[in-house]
């Protein structure tokens, strides 16, 4: 009987400690779900951009001076290339008429009607003055 005892036991102890293994595997798991704080992820982040800036194969000198001007110029050409094209289109709208950098001639019309107004009649109020005429 005692042997019964020890078995119930057993079996008792071994469901509970299977099921304690599943909570705790239930919240290991909902903590590795959850959303770590900001600045641990601020701190991945600066991390992941050194380790690619360590990366980079940086140019020397030279090719640094090279690529620069090789920009620079492109720049320029196309500068003047938008240029021309944009004086010419200019010139082509101006003498076709489509756009015309002289005012158009304004139509005449008649001026506004002049209307007299009277003055106001003056008043002979001398008491404000304190004098007689």
């Amino acid at each position: 009987m005692a042997s019964k005892k020890r078995r119930g036991a057993a079996t008792r102890d071994s469901k509970g400690a299977a099921d304690r293994d599943k909570k705790g595997t239930k919240r290991a798991a909902a903590k590795k779900d959850a959303k770590p704080s900001i600045f641990a992820r601020l701190k991945k982040w600066f991390v992941n951009i050194i380790t690619e800036l360590k990366r980079v194969m940086w140019p020397d000198k030279k090719k640094l001076k090279q690529s620069t001007m090789t920009v620079l110029l492109i720049i320029a050409i196309s500068t003047v290339v938008i240029l021309v094209f944009d004086s010419v289109i200019a010139f082509i709208l101006r003498t076709s008429g489509f756009y015309s950098s002289k005012p158009a001639t304004p139509e005449t019309t008649e001026p506004p009607a002049i209307v007299e107004t009277t003055e106001p009649a003056e008043t002979g109020d001398t008491t404000s003055t304190g004098e007689e005429s």
